[in-house]
């Protein structure tokens, strides 16, 4: 089971989950590109583990590429800014001017320890205003997605 209440603010989009599984677990799905490959992006969009990278250490890279069934793709890279395991990862995106960003963006995912369960807190933004609606439901589609892999 898995709860998850989205909001979104200053142009941020806001999402707390609880899922039914260790803290450390949840953690490893963001950071081992096996794990990021089986859950990341919205439905029907491939994200392949060979497209994937991430250096987990403070100003490491962490990208991937998803692609779309149509045959596009679309790569989104970041620097590691703040990283604590199992507890912190904070990403700032590179400017994606192609969708409107012109400027970086922040990604925070707070991992919180509760016992067999963790409640995941990511805050992604700022979005333009058009944007955060369409990013608030490819994060809840992926966490649908997450729920299924870290509670098999």
């Amino acid at each position: 089971m898995s709860e998850q209440t989205p909001t979104s603010t200053d142009g941020c989009v806001l999402i707390t989950r609880v899922f039914d599984a260790p803290r450390e677990r949840v953690f490893r799905a963001w950071t081992d590109p096996a794990a990021l490959a089986a859950w990341y992006g919205p439905e029907r969009v491939e994200v392949p583990a060979e497209r994937i990278l991430v250096d987990l250490r403070l100003g490491g890279r962490y990208e991937l590429t998803m692609l779309a069934p149509g045959g596009g793709e679309f790569t989104v890279g970041y620097e590691i800014i703040e990283l604590v395991p199992p507890e912190l990862l904070v990403l700032r995106s590179d400017p994606m001017p192609q969708v409107g960003m012109p400027d970086s963006s922040v990604l925070r995912v707070e991992f919180h320890d509760h016992g067999p369960r963790t409640r995941m807190t990511l805050s992604d933004g700022p979005y333009p205003a058009d944007g955060r609606a369409g990013a608030e439901a490819g994060w809840t589609a992926a966490f649908t997605k997450l729920a299924g892999l870290i509670t098999a």
